[in-house]
């Protein structure tokens, strides 16, 4: 396929947590062969954090999606996807996403530190626009250069050139702070948050928590990535949140940790707690539950906590502000699994089936705007 080794490149650099694995200490990941390396394998200890039966179609698990989707009529939309190296078109997308019980995407890829050849905007927004309705895409800029302010005129009209409505495909602006080591105060993010202002499409959905490319996988990678305080910390936010009450703010992820306790970067879900605060104080705060149930092939969780930040939601009274995300596209055959998961912890987390349908395609049709599904005749 046409610059995939450079896709992969661009998926590496801005974190498919969700995606399978290798070994690689105790966080794996998939990767292709011509960037494969020889690693350390995993213990495979992790009993406590296990999911059972996730990849096999048992009875239990097929009635429990099937009532799910009968209670959803049929739609569960995906807020969290990445391009990936198995497509670069939408119907093998939208394929993989039906076969997954999937009715629609969102696509998206930030800008990373490094030559392309192509643009990311163009890429992403093309496999939306060609996918029937199925696909949409959140547009980005490459908020990475040493000196912001001799590129800041061009990056920012790249961002506001998509944000148009003559981009139908396109709900909105996306940023990760952590993988392009931009600052959450700053003359970048002010600049981003003014142009998402003036904008058609009044969205900004940014990357709250850490990412394993802070740890060893992106010392193996030589990737430069920041997961300090001041990249991570969604109370930085309160600022814009609150001077511009008509920008949403979806916060993905919902602070959640992705390295593990012996590392520097390690806030013991602070964060997490942080992002539901906000959620329940703002209005135009959204959370999502995005790359928290991520797994290996055998259903190991790999970012464990994801279940307790679900619990937590729901005792806070922010189950009407949470929509569900995989961030599971990189390998196929994932998303599916993560969304089983996702609805076997809200339902272990005691949310109705109410909030559970909000969560997995209401709350996605209200914050991002999607348009009304056309129905067949």
């Amino acid at each position: 396929m046409k610059h995939m080794k450079y896709v992969w490149l661009l998926i590496l650099l801005v974190c498919n947590k969700a995606s399978s694995s290798i070994g690689c200490d105790r966080y794996h990941f998939y990767r292709p062969s011509f960037l494969r390396v020889q690693a350390g394998g995993s213990n495979g200890s992790h009993d406590k954090d296990r999911v059972t039966s996730l990849f096999q179609k048992d009875d239990d698990t097929e009635k429990l999606l099937t009532n799910e989707l009968k209670q959803c009529e049929g739609e569960v939309i995906d807020t969290h996807l990445h391009t990936a190296p198995w497509f670069d078109n939408s119907e093998k997308l939208v394929t993989e996403l039906e076969a997954s019980n999937v009715s629609i995407g969102l696509l998206y890829n930030p800008y990373p530190k490094m030559s392309l050849p192509y643009d990311v905007n163009t890429y992403v927004t093309s496999i939306a626009a060609s996918s029937n309705g199925k696909v949409f895409a959140l547009a980005s800029l490459n908020t990475t250069h040493d000196d912001w302010e001799s590129n800041r005129e061009f990056e920012i009209n790249r961002l506001k050139s998509f944000l148009t409505k003559d981009h139908k495909s396109v709900l909105g602006a996306k940023l990760a702070p952590p993988h392009t080591c931009l600052p959450l105060e700053g003359p970048v993010m002010d600049d981003v948050v003014e142009a998402v202002h003036q904008s058609d499409k009044k969205l900004l959905a940014i990357h709250i928590g850490t990412t394993p490319f802070c740890g060893p996988v992106g010392e193996q990678f030589g990737i430069r990535c920041n997961c300090t305080e001041e990249h991570v910390n969604p109370a930085l936010l309160i600022p814009k949140i609150e001077s511009y009450p008509d920008v949403t703010f979806c916060l993905l992820h919902s602070g959640h940790e992705f390295l593990p306790p012996d590392s520097p970067y390690y806030y013991d879900f602070k964060f997490a707690d942080q992002c539901i605060a906000m959620a329940r104080a703002y209005p135009n705060v959204y959370l999502s539950i995005s790359a928290l149930f991520a797994q290996t092939p055998d259903g190991t969780l790999k970012y464990p906590g994801g279940a307790e930040i679900v619990r937590k939601m729901k005792e806070a009274g922010v189950t009407h502000k949470v929509f569900w995300g995989s961030d599971a596209s990189f390998h196929q055959g994932q998303i599916r699994p993560v969304l089983i998961t996702a609805i076997k912890a809200m339902i272990d987390a005691g949310w109705t089936q109410e909030e559970r349908t909000w969560t997995l395609r209401g709350c996605a049709r209200h914050v991002f705007k999607i348009p009304p599904t056309e129905k067949k005749e």
